[in-house]
């Protein structure tokens, strides 16, 4: 059964330490709908736990894709200058319309209307 209560923690913590808690439970990746503001958490067992995220003042998701903001709201998000509802406010507004994390492959997909895709990588 997937930990609720440790992913629940999660929304509080930096990113790395987000990867390391989830790895002890067993989610081996979280899916992020931004249109319907969800997340879906995967773990190794083939169980599944899907979370509404309550993001407030939802922008309307740009029509194409732009890279160039996805990097700059990852980059500021990274370095502590946004929170994580600015982040999606961010990267919605720049036309992305989910990501997966995916965590023991260690890399983030960012994808837009129509497919176009960034990729970060991590590495811890």
């Amino acid at each position: 059964m997937i930990d609720i209560e440790v992913i629940n923690e999660c929304k509080k913590l930096p990113f790395s330490e987000v990867i390391r808690r989830l790895t002890e439970i067993g989610i081996e990746r979280y899916y992020t709908d931004l249109i319907r503001l969800e997340k879906t958490y995967y773990s190794h067992t083939g169980e599944s736990y899907i979370e509404s995220m309550p993001i407030e003042n939802k922008p309307k998701v740009a029509d194409i894709f732009n890279e160039t903001s996805v990097i700059k709201a990852l980059h500021s998000i990274q370095k502590g200058d946004i929170d994580y509802p600015t982040f999606i406010r961010n990267i919605i507004a720049a036309g992305t319309v989910s990501y997966t994390v995916y965590i023991d492959g260690k890399k983030v997909v960012y994808v837009g209307r129509k497919g176009e895709a960034y990729t970060e990588k991590f590495h811890f």
